[in-house]
């Protein structure tokens, strides 16, 4: 368990790099596209030369990733386009939401039985990305557009996170990994197509180049975010793994205040010891 838990802390640091990215990429929607083929790339890369025994068709594994990528890339397209219509600080911690939703169903769908404590755990965690991140709304038509945009895509991350925690205990796990990365990337290029129909091509409408070097790194940082988390997820309950991921809005801020020079006020110094608190309490009932 101890292995599983060190999986998805290194996850979650991974996680932050790649939204770090994607707040500094010039147009967020085109950007997430970009990295989601990438990561597809690396991953199929990862499992051809390191797990070729992985090659054969398994039916629940192939519908599991089917289903979780679906959610997943819903999950995607629907964040990028909350960061267009509101403040990242203002949309980020309702797209952190999705472990109330997953506690619930888990609960119905995979019989996971979560201590008092550890509740617990799972609202200080969610309490204190909300304290980091929360400011004021720009309290106008397209920023209450954003915030339930972001809502929206945790409500749908957490139908994608049932199908994941099923498809990692599968008997293909690495197949699983890759044809999961594989069809997001599927699945955000016809999004962004569908959301672009008028446009020839997937650029067309984007007025500035592919951000290359940051498209690689993106998508490297998205793939041992994807296979490090999977790997966790193995042996740990998606009620508290999902809940231990949102560590990506501590180490994002961090990265924020390091790479980005953004402030760390007294605000973010409380959410991050409410968010410590939190993670203690659910390595305890793990």
């Amino acid at each position: 368990m101890s292995s599983a838990f060190a999986l998805i802390v290194i996850s979650a640091v991974f996680h932050a790099a790649w939204n770090l990215l994607v707040k500094t990429s010039a147009d967020k929607v085109a950007y997430n596209v970009h990295i989601q083929v990438a990561t597809a790339v690396f991953i199929t890369s990862y499992t051809v030369l390191f797990f070729p025994e992985a090659f054969y068709f398994h039916k629940p594994t192939f519908i599991y990733a089917l289903l979780s990528s679906f959610f997943f890339a819903l999950y995607q397209h629907f964040t990028a386009i909350s960061y267009k219509y509101a403040d990242v600080s203002l949309v980020y911690p309702i797209t952190t939401s999705s472990p109330f939703f997953i506690m619930i169903w888990a609960y119905f769908i995979l019989d996971e039985h979560v201590t008092p404590f550890g509740i617990l755990g799972i609202v200080l965690v969610l309490a204190g990305c909300y304290i980091m991140n929360i400011t004021k709304g720009k309290g106008n038509k397209s920023g209450l557009y954003g915030i339930l945009t972001a809502l929206l895509a945790a409500f749908l991350y957490s139908f994608g996170a049932m199908a994941d925690k099923m498809g990692v205990e599968s008997v293909n796990t690495h197949l699983y990994i890759m044809l999961m990365a594989d069809f997001m990337s599927f699945y955000s290029v016809l999004f962004t197509i569908i959301s672009h129909r008028k446009s020839v091509t997937l650029h067309r409408k984007v007025s500035v180049p592919v951000q290359w070097k940051l498209v690689i790194l993106g998508g490297l940082a998205m793939s041992a975010s994807t296979i490090t988390y999977r790997l966790g997820l193995i042996d740990m309950q998606i009620s508290y793994s999902s809940a231990l991921r949102q560590l990506s809005s501590l180490f994002g801020v961090l990265m924020g205040l390091f790479f980005l020079k953004e402030s760390y006020g007294l605000q973010r110094i409380v959410g991050s010891m409410v968010i410590v608190a939190g993670i203690m309490l659910i390595r305890l009932n793990m």
